[in-house]
């Protein structure tokens, strides 16, 4: 349908359906479209019509079963569960709001990055891949019967998970509703809200029907397309803004990554302290990595793989996977401060450089490859929530006798609910950058530490899990409601020790979870941290038991990895704002610690398969 509307906007006969459109849904209209090419939008037509092809050709596929439709029977290849979970990071919305970064603070943006965990890939490939893989459940709210067994205190840690997945969804859909609305109106003739509708109504036709095999299969071809739409990207910016251009605009100091406690360029803002802000950002970040994915479809990959070495190989391959994003931005960000000006919104900054810069058939590819970071993160956060709802609450609470195509339908009926609601919550919320900061900084913060304590403390139960889960999600809906002026660097201290406190006093106050329980998951996941009396256990029990790889070894793979993936996706950033010398050294840095880990992490990895064993 978007589609049709995109050509049908060259003659203008959208005129009636668009007021009608915005009739139905109570916006108003706004203009006639006049920014996108008849070649451009014949591009977008085939496209679409490719990625719903795929999505009804899985559809067989994915209606076998529960499994088939929420983990494609868990035979996908390592590097296509890669290629989709990197294309499932790369979304229009977040792309949007890392260029106003761009745009705002030059490269101490790339600080920012910190509050979603942006080293998670080199966290999944070291060791935390592994760890869920060896869990073999569906959903993430259901490993809490692996943490916590199936009794009471079990099942409200899975149902209190499964509460705040649900959540943290349909925040991420109200984010993408509003990153696509301020997109889509730069090229349709409708307000932004009727164009989030719109775009987000018929990604969700497919999505529903074809499950997860449509996510890997499209995913895959998003990738390809995702790439070249960033190349072109990166090769007009390079071609159109010559360093002296650049250097007439921006000061040095917007290249550096250098941080101050305050930072003069950014007085006014909400950035000023950013010392302090980047204080809560690398902790957020670090804490957010070692506890795992939080909520949304980082497990369903993992959960995928065939066995833990697909899981760790795919971990890697997904962070460079991603390093095209990086430059992409950048060079979005460079058009606009040399040769852009007057755009008062910078979340609007990206549709606006496309649309100005780019010849009728480029933008046309462009938009394709968009559209494509939009549907992968769009299409992964769906099937992800409705995995949740199906059974995590109708399968477990509903109707535990339901059969698997009925659990399929009611998948359908889930996914269309999210999407319905994203839509809706979507309309009332204004910045990308509020959603978001949101999402990860205040309610990422009242979940941060349970989610954490759940892997390295053999301490806290289900109960404990529970109380730190919902006292986090009261204390984030206390702060937008009450506190939504109040910097992160004094919420985020204060809700996540909420939820710590909260956790931990739960946790004494009640029972531990039963030994049986504790030996199986201790043997099964070969966690890290203070876990020494079950330890003792089952040694005790199991005299030839080993545990396999010391976590110092993972701790090494990890000191290497971070400062390599930083580099390997800041290099070619300083590469298309011509700083030679700058990208020199990251490409530098990067090339020696690739051949670093190959010694201390893939070769290691290699020699245990080759001998059957496995790493911990």
């Amino acid at each position: 349908m978007m589609a049709v509307i995109l050509l049908f906007g060259r003659l203008d006969v959208n005129r009636g359906l668009a007021a009608g459109l915005d009739r139905v849904f109570g916006f108003c209209y706004i203009s006639p479209m006049h920014n996108l090419g008849t070649a451009d939008a014949l591009i977008v037509f085939v496209y679409l019509l490719a990625m719903m092809a795929i999505g009804f050709w899985t559809k067989r596929l994915a209606s076998r079963g529960v499994d088939s439709y929420f983990l494609a029977d868990r035979r996908m290849r390592w590097w296509m569960l890669a290629m989709s979970g990197s294309s499932s990071y790369w979304d229009i919305t977040g792309t949007m709001w890392i260029v106003s970064l761009l745009c705002t603070m030059g490269m101490k943006a790339m600080w920012h990055q910190w509050i979603w965990g942006f080293p998670l890939p080199i966290f999944f490939a070291v060791f935390m891949g592994r760890w869920i893989n060896r869990s073999k459940v569906r959903t993430a709210a259901e490993w809490m019967k692996t943490r916590f067994g199936e009794g009471p205190d079990g099942q409200a840690a899975r149902l209190a998970y499964a509460v705040l997945a649900i959540v943290t969804v349909i925040g991420f859909l109200a984010y993408t509703a509003v990153g696509m609305g301020k997109f889509g109106a730069q090229y349709l003739p409708f307000s932004k809200n009727v164009c989030s509708a719109l775009i987000l109504g018929f990604t969700g036709i497919y999505i529903v029907f074809g499950g997860f095999y449509s996510i890997i299969w499209t995913e895959v071809v998003q990738t390809v397309i995702m790439s070249l739409g960033a190349l072109v990207i990166c090769f007009l910016s390079f071609s159109h803004v010559k360093a002296g251009v650049l250097s007439q605009k921006v000061p040095d100091s917007w290249f550096s990554l250098a941080v101050h406690w305050k930072e003069p360029t950014l007085a006014g803002s909400e950035f000023f302290l950013l010392g302090a802000l980047a204080v809560a950002w690398v902790s957020k970040g670090l804490l957010l990595c070692f506890g795992g994915p939080e909520q949304l479809f980082d497990f369903q990959r993992f959960l995928s793989a065939r066995d833990e070495r697909d899981a760790s190989k795919l971990g890697m391959l997904w962070g460079v996977l991603h390093t095209l994003r990086w430059p992409m931005a950048m060079g979005i960000a460079i058009l606009f401060m040399s040769r852009l000006p007057g755009v008062a919104d910078y979340e609007q900054v990206m549709p606006a450089v496309i649309r100005e810069f780019l010849p009728a058939g480029l933008r046309g590819l462009v938009l394709a490859s968009l559209l494509a970071a939009f549907m992968a993160s769009f299409n992964s956060t769906v099937n992800a929530g409705a995995s949740y709802l199906v059974i995590d609450i109708y399968k477990k609470y509903l109707r535990p006798s339901a059969t698997q195509k009925q659990m399929v339908r009611t998948g359908y009926i889930a996914s269309m609910l999210l999407v319905a609601t994203g839509i809706l919550i979507g309309a009332f919320a204004g910045s990308i950058h509020r959603v978001f900061q949101w999402i990860m900084a205040a309610l990422g913060a009242g979940v941060l530490l349970p989610n954490f304590l759940r892997w390295y403390w053999w301490r806290l139960n289900g109960w404990g899990f529970t109380a730190g889960i919902l006292v986090g999600i009261a204390a984030s809906l206390v702060q937008v409601i009450f506190f939504a002026s109040a910097p992160l660097y004094l919420y985020f201290p204060v809700i996540a020790g909420l939820g710590l406190l909260a956790a931990v006093a739960v946790s004494y106050a009640t029972p531990a979870t039963e030994q049986a329980i504790l030996l199986d998951f201790f043997m099964t996941i070969k966690p890290a941290g203070l876990w020494k009396p079950v330890s003792r256990r089952v040694k005790a029990l199991n005299p030839g038991w080993m545990k396999g790889e010391p976590f110092s070894v993972t701790l090494l793979n990890l000191a290497i990895g971070i400062p390599w993936i930083f580099s390997l996706w800041v290099f070619p950033m300083y590469l298309v704002s011509r700083r030679f010398e700058t990208a020199a050294l990251h490409f530098s840095i990067a090339l020696t610690l690739s051949v670093a880990l190959y010694f201390t992490w893939f070769k290691p990895m290699k020699k245990k398969k080759t001998a059957g064993g496995t790493t911990s």
